[in-house]
């Protein structure tokens, strides 16, 4: 069922009601869709156009889209339920969703121009195809105010050149939304994806959440016309940091999903693991181990769902989002190195879902802001009451 016309079904139902529906039919979407074809997205690195359609068809391409520019226009709370269900199943594809929804998507629909908006949104939402957001380079990705891409002023709008790095989607993408630096500051604007004097390198070799392409992008004298600029020039910056707010929180929930579906893949193989006459699940050590796992899934969930309230109530929650993000990554590695340790030496071979799992959650721990500039943000508003 399509989510949109699931909408429509249930007018003058209780949001709540809605929601849980949405919820729902996410899983069952993912048990049909996304589960069945995890491990050959994770083997051949490609989230398949196919694959990219369902998505777009059942609304995930457009989560916390407005609906008045054809989203689903979710708040932050649902959206990140559906990130933590699809990371279950699926690292890889949920990276995708986050980063389009959370970045790419979310700063041309939030910051755009209207002009902008309704030239480009109706595109990207009929194409189902991610946008792109790029804003770390080859010397760094956490001092973003340091960035040396520059966009220069010329007749009609601007030249730029530079590298970016890292870039999820940006090998493959119509769109790029690019931070680059200005006269008047760090400024947003809107590339085409075959501007010419853009090189898009496609980096091989991922450890985890391997699917959505991941590239670096060159720009050699690319011109963007002023009508392309995201918002006023020298607000790219501010721009850039409400995003990643946003984001962070996502990444949480993606930590969450991937701890959740691994210790659920533990439980059920330590019922039938047998060590010494008995199921590993009898023993005390492992019983703890998986019981603690637990507990400390269920507090990040909840600083997840809080920092994602925050927001959606436009309440400060820059430390809030960069602990959800902090305490889930760590989580979503132990979760994951205790389950392949229960699964013994078949846990430690590739096509094993903890196996693939442990290597998607290493990047959680750098994406969006490394867990040590998170510390950062955290010990910055502690130390300034």
């Amino acid at each position: 069922m399509l989510w949109i016309n699931l909408f429509k079904g249930m007018e003058g139902s209780k949001e709540e009601d809605v929601f849980d529906t949405v919820l729902e039919s996410v899983k069952e979407f993912a048990e049909r869709s996304i589960a069945p074809v995890a491990s050959k997205v994770d083997e051949e690195d490609l989230i398949p156009v196919d694959l990219y359609r369902e998505l777009r068809d059942h609304g995930l391409m457009t989560l916390i889209l407005p609906q008045e520019m054809g989203g689903l226009g979710l708040p932050t709370t649902v959206y990140v339920k559906i990130l933590e269900i699809v990371s279950r199943y699926s690292g890889g594809i949920a990276l995708s969703l986050e980063a389009h929804n959370s970045l790419g998507l979310a700063h041309l629909s939030k910051y755009g121009s209207k002009e902008l908006q309704s030239e480009v949104v109706p595109r990207v939402v009929k194409s189902g195809k991610p946008v792109a957001w790029a804003l770390t380079e080859p010397r760094g990705g956490s001092d973003a105010r340091r960035m040396a891409t520059k966009a220069v002023n010329s007749e009609g709008g601007y030249i730029i050149n530079g590298t970016k790095t890292f870039i999820t989607h940006g090998f493959s993408s119509e769109y790029i939304v690019l931070i680059a630096k200005t006269e008047t500051g760090i400024t947003s604007f809107l590339v085409d994806g075959n501007s010419e004097g853009l090189t898009r390198q496609k980096l091989e070799g991922k450890l985890g959440t391997r699917g959505p392409d991941t590239s670096t992008l060159v720009f050699e004298d690319v011109f963007v016309p002023k009508s392309r600029v995201i918002g006023k020039e020298g607000e790219g910056f501010e721009q850039a940091m409400d995003l990643l707010d946003g984001g962070r929180i996502a990444v949480g929930a993606m930590g969450v999903g991937i701890a959740r579906g691994s210790i659920l893949l533990a439980v059920d193989y330590a019922k039938q693991r047998m060590a010494f006459g008995s199921p590993i699940s009898e023993y005390q050590s492992i019983r703890f181990g998986l019981a603690e796992l637990e507990a400390r899934v269920d507090a990040s969930s909840l600083l997840v769902e809080h920092a994602a309230r925050l927001r959606d109530q436009g309440r400060p929650h820059n430390k809030e989002g960069a602990e959800a993000k902090y305490i889930s990554s760590q989580v979503a590695m132990d979760a994951t190195r205790f389950a392949i340790q229960i699964y013994g030496g078949y846990g430690y071979f590739r096509g094993n879902p903890v196996e693939r799992m442990y290597r998607d959650a290493k990047l959680l721990e750098i994406g969006e802001g490394t867990n040590e500039v998170l510390k950062m943000i955290i010990a910055k508003e502690l130390f300034s009451r």
